[in-house]
């Protein structure tokens, strides 16, 4: 008897998953427990294994997106049991091809051939062998109208389209003669980023403030710890000086650290630091990132926080994090400082629902004047994002001020 195996659920969070690469090969004997897919969900990739021992089922093509408990495969026990599920499903695919016949031989007048209808952006659902036939006649299946299940494009569709001539051939030349280099599936993290970012420029009344703050001493005293690597257990980073002024700031100005939820304005006790990392992407034009969240750092000395920091990093690039570890931030760090290029600034957008996020950039070195002498200083450009509806100026300004001074003057970070 056959088993089932659905799109599981893997997080609370997760509503949907997306068929990366199918590990094994349709009709493989595979083993409980051996790795058979990878799949991505709104925040990140997971490696699928196998609930049970069988011959294995494909039903789910690569780059389809379907709900949690959606049937996805099955496990047969024999090899004559996998042929019935591979007779069904080719069966399932052909059965509306004897109506449609019907309907032709029925027919006593020509009908021209649809316009082709482009779906830019939309989910092409096709069938393994659709896209097979697709790929090698070089046809585009996004100008293909499916007539299977669900609007599936089917085996029928490809040919028709091919006889007919109503589809374009997929072509490296665009418009105006631009010529393609690659196609990114617009999905999973990739697609979940953007949502949120138009969700979030949308919905809040974002507001950018710019400054340079002085970080020559505190580069200085980062040197200190440096010196005392191998005893602390850590190459202290500039990020966790970064993140202590920030709760330097916040214990000035505690609206920094508030959300709107309906109609009220939530204002945090505890501190949660949500800061960005990179992660690779599908291809080497992809990339995506995830926001890991330093949780009830308020308290917390430098060291503490970069040893912290550091093993969530690790977590989360390793794959080896929970959901608690990307939810429940209260500000937000951007961390493009050291990558951007000297004297970089920038607008970050929020990180919804909080309602500051500081961005610092680049240190750049600048002539300056101290005690009537110019000298070369470190500078690093600062910016504050802020929502609106929640800070209004004044209080934004004094989270700033409050956060400059303790970068120009780190002695307080000590404190």
């Amino acid at each position: 008897m056959s088993i089932d195996y659905v799109m599981p659920k893997l997080a609370m969070a997760m509503n949907e998953g997306t068929v990366n690469e199918w590990l094994v090969s349709e009709g493989d004997h595979v083993e409980k427990g051996a790795i058979i897919a990878s799949i991505e969900t709104e925040k990140v990739a997971y490696d699928l294994e196998a609930p049970d021992t069988g011959f294995f089922h494909i039903v789910l093509p690569v780059g389809e997106t379907v709900d949690c408990g959606t049937l996805i495969g099955q496990f047969a026990d024999s090899e004559e049991e996998l042929a019935e599920l591979q007779k069904a499903a080719s069966l399932s695919e052909a059965q509306p091809e004897s109506a449609q016949a019907t309907n032709e031989a029925v027919s006593t007048s020509p009908v021209a051939a649809p316009a082709p209808m482009r779906r830019p952006g939309g989910r092409i659902i096709a069938s393994p062998l659709a896209r097979k036939l697709a790929n090698d006649r070089n046809l585009d299946l996004s100008f293909m109208n499916g007539t299977g299940p669900g609007g599936r494009i089917v085996k029928r569709d490809v040919l028709a389209a091919a006889e007919t001539g109503a589809v374009r051939t997929q072509s490296p030349v665009g418009a105006a003669g631009r010529v393609e280099k690659a196609r990114i599936p617009f999905r999973g993290t990739r697609k979940t980023i953007a949502e949120r970012m138009t969700q979030s420029l949308q919905s809040t009344a974002q507001l950018s403030s710019f400054w340079e703050s002085d970080i020559t001493d505190l580069l200085a005293a980062r040197q200190k710890f440096v010196a005392r690597e191998d005893k602390l257990g850590t190459r202290v980073s500039v990020n966790a000086f970064l993140i202590k002024a920030i709760v330097y700031g916040i214990r000035r100005v505690p609206i920094a650290n508030a959300c709107l939820e309906g109609e009220e304005i939530v204002v945090f006790d505890n501190i949660n630091v949500g800061f960005a990392v990179s992660m690779p992407g599908q291809s080497a034009f992809d990339s995506s990132l995830l926001v890991p969240v330093l949780h009830n750092i308020e308290n917390l000395g430098l060291v503490e926080i970069d040893l912290r920091m550091k093993a969530l990093v690790a977590r989360v690039r390793d794959g080896n994090f929970t959901e608690d570890d990307l939810t429940g931030s209260t500000i937000t760090l951007s961390t493009t400082a050291g990558i951007a290029p000297p004297g970089h600034r920038s607008t970050p957008v929020l990180n919804p629902p909080n309602a500051v996020l500081l961005g610092p950039s680049t240190p750049i070195e600048k002539p300056a004047v101290i005690d009537g002498e110019i000298v070369p200083r470190t500078l690093m450009p600062m910016s504050v994002t802020f929502d609106h509806r929640i800070l209004d100026g004044d209080p934004a300004v004094r989270f700033m001020a409050a956060v400059h001074d303790c970068l120009e003057n780190p002695e307080l970070l000590m404190s």
